[in-house]
C-alpha cells in the first residue's frame, strides 16, 4: 500500500478518536493509529500518543526521598543496605586497580523481573558475569565485596585515570537493575523479546518511547526502571562515592550504551540503560553530583 493512502486511513483514524465516544471504539482507533504511524515508520502523532510514566528527573525530590548522610571514607567493601548473599558470590577476575572501584556502569538484565527480589537473586545466580544486581522493590543484592571485579561489560571502552581502556570491568562495577531491556513491537504493541509468540503484549502506559536517539539513549520503546529502583540506585552511588571519596567518581557512572556504545567503542552494541532510565547519563551523572554536594557540601 503506497503512503498516500497510509495517510488517509491514519487520518480518518485520527478522526474517529477525536469523536468517539465509546472507550472501545476510541481504543480501536488509537490502536489503528499506532499500526499505521509504524507502517509509515513515523512516531505516533502527539495527540495520540498514551502519557509517558513520569520521569524523575524532572522532579529529583521525588526520586531521593529519605536524605541519608553516611560517613565518609569508611572504606566499606559491603552496602550497608544491601542484601548480602555469599552464597552466590561469583568467581572474581581479582581486585580493583585501588582495591576499589573507580565508578560504576548501570546495566538492565534483559530478563525476568516481575518478581521482586528472587528475580534479582536469579540474575545474579544465573549469570556467569559479574554484578549486583537491583529488584523492582528497590533492594540491592550483593555477593561480592567491592574490591573483587569480574567481567560485565564485555566488549568497552572508556578513558579512565587519563588512559583508554579497552575493557571497563576492571575498573567500574557493574549495577544490573532487573528490567526486560529494549522492547518489541508488532502491530502497534509492544513486547519483551522473549514473548516470541506476542501473547502478553505491555500496557502502553507503562512504555517509555523514545522518538529518536539522545545523548546515550538509543531510540525505541523501553519499560522504565521503576521508582524504587532510581532511588536505590541514587543511595547505593552516593555512599559508593562518599565511602571511598578519593577513588569513586561520578564522571566515571556509565551506561552500558556509552562505553559499549558509539561513545565508546564506535558503534551500538548494548542499549541498556537507554530509556529504561529517567533521564540521559549525562544528566543522571549531573544530579550524583548535585545530590552529593548538598548532603556534604
Amino acid at each position: 500500500m503506497d503512503k498516500a493512502k497510509l495517510y488517509t486511513l491514519r487520518w480518518s483514524a485520527m478522526q474517529i478518536a477525536r469523536l468517539a465516544v465509546d472507550a472501545k471504539v476510541d481504543a480501536l482507533a488509537l490502536s489503528q493509529i499506532e499500526i499505521l504511524s509504524q507502517l509509515l515508520e513515523e512516531p505516533v502523532p502527539e495527540e495520540f500518543r498514551p502519557p509517558e510514566p513520569p520521569r524523575p528527573s524532572l522532579h529529583p525530590e521525588d526520586i531521593v526521598t529519605e536524605k541519608k548522610r553516611y560517613p565518609v571514607g569508611e572504606k566499606k567493601l559491603w552496602y550497608p543496605e544491601a542484601v548480602v548473599r555469599t552464597d552466590i558470590k561469583r568467581a572474581a577476575q581479582g581486585e580493583y586497580p585501588k582495591q576499589y572501584p573507580y565508578g560504576a556502569i548501570i546495566h538492565f538484565t534483559a530478563g525476568q523481573y516481575s518478581k521482586g527480589l528472587e528475580n534479582a537473586v536469579s540474575a545474579i545466580a544465573s549469570s556467569p558475569y559479574f554484578f549486583c544486581c537491583l529488584s523492582t522493590d528497590g533492594t540491592l543484592v550483593q555477593a561480592n565485596p567491592l574490591n573483587q571485579w569480574g567481567y560485565h561489560a564485555g566488549e568497552s571502552a572508556w578513558t579512565i585515570a587519563g588512559e583508554k581502556r579497552n575493557g571497563v570491568s576492571n575498573f567500574l562495577v557493574g549495577i544490573e537493575i532487573t528490567n526486560p531491556g529494549r522492547l518489541e513491537v508488532h502491530n502497534g504493541k509492544h513486547y519483551t523479546y522473549w514473548d516470541t509468540g506476542h501473547k502478553q503484549p505491555i500496557d502502553a502506559k507503562k512504555v517509555r518511547v523514545i522518538d529518536k536517539n539522545r545523548d546515550n539513549i538509543l531510540a525505541g520503546a523501553y519499560l522504565p526502571y521503576s521508582k524504587e529502583q532510581e532511588a536505590t540506585l541514587i543511595e547505593f552511588l552516593l555512599w559508593a562515592k562518599a565511602n571511598n571519596p578519593t577513588v569513586f567518581e561520578f564522571d566515571y557512572v556509565l551506561g552500558h550504551d556509552e562505553v559499549a556504545g558509539p561513545k565508546g567503542i564506535g558503534r551500538w552494541r548494548k542499549n541498556d540503560p537507554g530509556g529504561a532510565l529517567s533521564m540521559t547519563m549525562s544528566e543522571f551523572r549531573q544530579l550524583l553530583k548535585d545530590e552529593y554536594k548538598k548532603r556534604y557540601g
